[in-house]
């Protein structure tokens, strides 16, 4: 009889170890979100006119697997808003696309921006003035500045910048050496867990710490703005993941 309340015992608790190890070897959850531009999904992209909400995919071209936004397709700028990704803490939000970049002769500021917000609708909502706040709060934005004419307000000249929230009053940015009329590959990572995030020009990081994330949701923004003729951000592929990797207690 003690002999086999010994091996009970034995077995519940072997059990209870291994019911423990599974939990915490489950894998983290992520959300993957694949683009590939045969076509576009319009359930999850608005293509608008700037300073609008208004759909219109004319806006850009699509052939080849290669995604255009140029204003010189119609004349008018355009903008490319992802729908809004809900996260929780201890989320790691990457970015990542294959892109080419052209600017014109005169002036090119195009870029790739994240917000957060609270709004779960596609289409915003003008809440202010500024057109730009209706997507919510900014979070990082990169910039493709081309324009040797004019003194600029942000800081450097020819260059891609890396910019946190707080950039104008922390000095938190980073400059990057600009490459134009190439495919490259962009990474950017924001770690819930540590605000910190990484922006990838194919393979070289560039750093910077941010503030925490207090909305429920994220969304990402590329536009091609400037002024002249030439003036494109190309794309062939977008994905976005969300994936959660809290440590397990």
């Amino acid at each position: 009889m003690r002999k086999i309340v010994v091996i009970v015992f034995v077995l519940i608790i072997a059990f209870f170890l291994y019911s423990l190890l599974s939990q915490n070897s489950e894998g983290p959850t992520a959300l993957v979100y694949r683009f590939d531009f045969d076509e576009l999904d319009r359930d999850f992209w608005l293509v608008s006119p700037w300073e609008t909400y208004k759909r219109d995919y004319s806006l850009l071209s699509m052939g080849g697997g290669i995604l255009k936004l140029s204003p010189d397709v119609k004349g008018i700028m355009p903008y490319m808003l992802s729908q809004p990704l809900k996260i929780e803490a201890g989320d790691v939000i990457t970015f990542e696309r294959e892109v080419r970049l052209s600017h014109s002769d005169d002036s090119f500021a195009g870029g790739l921006a994240m917000y957060q917000t609270d709004d779960v609708n596609m289409i915003p909502e003008r809440v202010s003035d500024s057109w730009f706040s209706a997507f919510g709060e900014g979070v990082f934005l990169i910039e493709y500045s081309y324009d040797l004419k004019n003194v600029q307000d942000r800081p450097g000249r020819d260059v891609f910048r890396f910019l946190a929230a707080d950039w104008s009053y922390n000095d938190n940015y980073q400059l990057v050496t600009p490459i134009y009329n190439e495919w490259v590959t962009e990474k950017v990572i924001f770690d819930t867990r540590s605000n910190q995030m990484t922006y990838f020009l194919n393979d070289k990081p560039y750093k910077l710490n941010s503030l925490p994330l207090d909305r429920d949701y994220v969304r990402f923004l590329m536009h091609p703005f400037g002024s002249g003729m030439g003036n494109a951000v190309e794309m062939k592929y977008i994905q976005i993941t969300v994936e959660n990797k809290r440590i397990r207690r």
